[in-house]
């Protein structure tokens, strides 16, 4: 029985589903998984026996970040008490499980940090000194070179941003999954043309440029039939919300909650995703498996892992050429229904849970 460690969100509700499904799927073929949930918070651990093997589910000591030295010593005790041989950990969970672990085992333990976020991301979203920026880049740099075994990217661009700003080439490209709730593909307005936009309203979304350029097509086409929504929150909700104010054409959603965002997606033509940096954006996972296309910006990983014409249409994301990309879809409305179709085809061939799980199986048995 091997003992394999998770850190992650223990939820079906989420894009962490990918590790909720992993943990079971590993333990029910006879693994023993220790799972650190971030969020949600458990006050009291549990434990599920599967199948062959068993399933132990823990949460950080507080609800808050795992980023003090309380929270070392208690990741310590978990370590020292199971001995897992391989550590899968995302997000805020990455620094101590990885560190602290390849300590402990005096280096045998196999670490697999994953890289979500792209550096040009964080330089354009995240408000901070150089020096605090520099520091974070070598403690990053310095994380990859001595206590990761692989860093695992979602996509080709993240593998080069890796490779670029924190010089590591430990990264291995696994696409990550999404869970497929469609069900069925409900009629949209055939009188409209409906754009939609959801994700958080940051700087590095583009979404300030994607509103511009559609009032500058608006204006020179008065009889268009698309109508943007926005949907989403973040530092940008004021100024956006200022910028749509003043056109009926568009629409500003706000936040939803997660059980709202598949019928968001598929009542619409198309999803837009204008980002000037994003790695593989969750939502484009959402939009295709709702049978939904895409118009997305080339500077996304997931980009190049779709055909331009086929499942989405491509752009940069800059304001002229997103002026053409409305006029592309407006004089290529027959062609929408033929790319949704082609949309979820690729979901499943390429994002589907159980390619997922294959993938990592690989790299859980090689360690």
């Amino acid at each position: 029985m091997k003992t394999i460690l998770i850190a992650h969100n223990y939820t079906e509700g989420s894009f962490a589903f990918m590790s909720y499904y992993l943990a079971r799927h590993l333990a029910l073929n006879g693994n023993r998984v220790v799972f650190i949930s971030h969020k949600p918070f458990f006050i009291k651990s549990f434990k599920e026996n599967l199948e062959k093997g068993e399933l132990l589910v823990y949460s950080w000591p507080t609800e808050k970040r795992p980023v003090k030295i309380s929270d070392a010593l208690w990741f310590a005790k978990i370590y020292i008490k199971y001995k897992p041989s391989v550590i899968i950990s995302h997000f805020v969970n990455v620094n101590i499980t990885t560190i602290v672990s390849k300590i402990l085992s005096f280096g045998s333990v196999k670490t697999f940090p994953y890289y979500h976020t792209l550096s040009t991301q964080i330089q354009q979203d995240v408000s901070s000194s150089s020096l605090s920026r520099k520091l974070k880049k070598i403690r990053k740099q310095l994380l990859y070179k001595g206590f990761a075994d692989s860093v695992i990217c979602p996509s080709d661009l993240a593998k080069e941003d890796l490779k670029i700003y924190f010089n590591s080439s430990k990264g291995i490209k696994i696409l990550n999954p999404m869970r497929d709730r469609f069900i069925e593909k409900k009629a949209s307005n055939p009188d409209v043309i409906l754009i939609s936009y959801l994700g958080r309203l940051e700087p590095s979304k583009g979404v300030i440029d994607l509103i511009s350029a559609f009032l500058e097509y608006k204006n020179k086409f008065k009889n268009s039939k698309i109508i943007l929504n926005i949907a989403g929150g973040g530092i940008l909700d004021k100024q956006i919300e200022e910028l749509g104010a003043h056109n009926d054409a568009v629409n500003i959603v706000g936040p939803l909650s997660y059980s709202e965002i598949d019928a968001y997606l598929n009542k619409s033509h198309y999803a837009v995703i204008p980002s000037k940096s994003d790695n593989l954006p969750t939502v484009g996972l959402e939009a295709m498996m709702n049978q939904t296309p895409l118009l997305i910006s080339n500077n996304t990983g997931l980009s190049s892992e779709l055909k331009d014409g086929i499942e989405c249409f491509k752009f940069n994301p800059n304001i002229e050429e997103m002026i053409l990309m409305f006029e592309r879809v407006e004089n290529n409305d027959q062609k929408h229904y033929d790319m949704g179709i082609n949309a979820r085809k690729t979901f499943l061939e390429k994002f589907g849970i159980d390619s997922y799980v294959e993938a990592m199986n690989q790299i859980i048995q090689k360690s």
